[in-house]
């Protein structure tokens, strides 16, 4: 977890309970630079950065396999997810902040698992919503902020983050993710907000600011 050193401070906190907002969208996106970026232009408020769920674990190669070879495979790389959310949102809970940012949430688990059965016909995101919905482990976002941006996009900030046979770049998996987003919308169960991630950055930054000032401007 990390923010500017004063963030934390409980003096600075201006609301009584913390407020959640995840960033989500496919790898390269943007979600951890505009993270960087909302820490500072939210500098009034005792805000912490959460990392994603690769970055907190020091990598990739310590998450489950992305593609699980079976739903038992699956649901034990669920779990091991959920006591790394668990972990990374220690500091939020113990703390006193006004907002929590988060690089990734409950929604990339089951975007995921959501995709994964459109690639494989699997039929895991069944079982994994009952999972996490029984699990104490997830904070369900007070708005979720995607980022949208195109395949070509994602491609050209790639850079050989991932190679070019990678799950996170691929065409497929990341129409499925959006998929996912698409539908969550559509069902009203989620506050999740659409902006263009292939936006100048500065207008990018600005909208996400607003939409977070909205977001604790309303009544509890």
């Amino acid at each position: 977890m990390s923010g500017r050193p004063s963030a934390g401070d409980a003096r600075r906190t201006r609301f009584a309970t913390t407020s959640y907002v995840a960033l989500e969208g496919p790898c390269c996106a943007g979600k951890t630079t505009l993270a960087r970026a909302l820490v500072d232009c939210l500098a009034d408020l005792a805000v912490c950065s959460v990392p994603c769920y690769a970055d907190h674990v020091g990598g990739g190669r310590f998450l489950p396999p992305p593609v699980p070879i079976s739903l038992g495979e699956d649901q034990a790389g669920l779990r091991a997810l959920l006591m790394i959310e668990n972990d990374r949102l220690a500091g939020p809970r113990a703390g006193q902040y006004d907002v929590a940012l988060l690089d990734r949430s409950v929604h990339t688990l089951l975007a995921h698992r959501y995709a994964i059965d459109q690639l494989t016909g699997l039929g895991c995101y069944e079982s994994a919503t009952t999972t996490v919905s029984l699990s104490p482990a997830p904070a369900w976002p007070s708005l979720v902020i995607f980022l949208d941006v195109s395949q070509g996009a994602v491609e050209q900030r790639n850079r050989g983050k991932f190679p070019a046979d990678s799950l996170f770049i691929d065409a497929r998996f990341n129409s499925a993710i959006r998929s996912y987003y698409d539908s969550v919308t559509a069902s009203g169960d989620a506050p999740i907000v659409w902006l263009d991630g292939e936006l100048d950055s500065g207008k990018l930054i600005d909208q996400a600011e607003t939409q977070i000032r909205a977001l604790l401007r309303r009544p509890d």
